[in-house]
């Protein structure tokens, strides 16, 4: 049996950017453009803490 760490391999290989809809409420993306917040940076950094990566 051969072990591979499968993250890292994603990371090399499977790292194109993918387009995701969500939904905020109004006041909140007013608030974070008004903060001038990487919403991508910002979602992308949470789901990798969510995730344990």
């Amino acid at each position: 049996m051969i072990q591979a760490d499968m993250v890292s391999y994603r990371k090399k290989y499977h790292s194109q950017p993918v387009k995701k809809t969500l939904t905020i409420t109004k006041w909140l993306n007013d608030l974070g453009v008004q903060k001038k917040v990487n919403f991508s940076k910002l979602l992308q950094e949470s789901l990798k803490k969510e995730l344990n990566l």
